[in-house]
């Protein structure tokens, strides 16, 4: 056969798309090529860092100290310069829980200043209360610049707000907004509201009413009503 014989024949099977040698037995063309033993001695196995899990924080077992706890250490979330202490008597067993700071508070230094306050003020007033007479907590000590609490603040805040209530051995809870009532109840403020709950506290059942934030109140007098029911409710706890 003359070279140009064997050459037509070649692109004859080209055009008919035959491109690969081919021989007698199966070959597994999906095989991964096989590795020298250099090249497989020279392979080390990287195994992935992990992160070294975070130990635990020692929370301080006297309420005046977990108070300065709050105020200042790193493992407690918001930055300690914007954050805001509890108020009020503790041994007065009535415990008020706030979501958070309003944005006139971090002047102040202190919790529900300002309109939203005069507004607590005299809900407190409604029920034959005062400041002096109730213990005001807020739930987060810092407020968020984007004034709202992310699901995984709330599950890193509810741990440290349960052990606050274990220290401060509340007689009864008044829980203002979405935050503190979804830690505590497991559902948002207005489906949690209209009726008593229990919540365990060191192993008591402490009875608790949820209601509306009076931040929310005074945008929408129509839910002051409301508020007023719960209120009620909650003085004769």
């Amino acid at each position: 056969m003359t070279d140009n014989v064997a050459l037509s024949a070649l692109d004859w099977w080209a055009e008919a798309g035959v491109d690969t040698l081919a021989d007698d037995s199966p070959r597994d063309w999906l095989a991964a090529a096989p590795v020298s033993a250099a090249a497989e001695a020279s392979m080390v196995e990287v195994l992935p860092v992990l992160p070294t899990p975070a130990t635990p924080v020692t929370l301080p077992e006297t309420l005046q100290t977990f108070r300065a706890f709050l105020l200042a250490d790193p493992a407690v979330p918001g930055p300690a310069n914007a954050r805001i202490d509890a108020a009020g008597d503790p041994a007065s067993g009535i415990v008020v829980v706030v979501d958070m700071p309003e944005a006139e508070d971090r002047a102040s230094g202190n919790l529900l200043s300002g309109d939203v306050g005069a507004l607590f003020d005299r809900m407190l007033g409604a029920i034959k209360l005062d400041r002096t007479q109730v213990y005001l907590i807020p739930f987060s000590p810092a407020r968020p610049t984007s004034g709202r609490l992310s699901e995984i603040q709330i599950n890193a805040l509810r741990p440290l707000l349960l052990h606050h209530l274990g220290l401060a051995a509340p007689r009864k809870l008044l829980l203002l907004g979405d935050a503190p009532v979804q830690a505590l109840l497991g559902q948002p403020a207005a489906k949690a509201r209209d009726t008593e709950h229990a919540v365990s506290i060191g192993g008591s059942s402490v009875p608790a009413i949820a209601t509306i934030h009076p931040r929310l109140v005074s945008m929408k007098r129509e839910w002051r009503p409301l508020i007023w029911a719960d209120l009620q409710r909650f003085e004769k706890l």
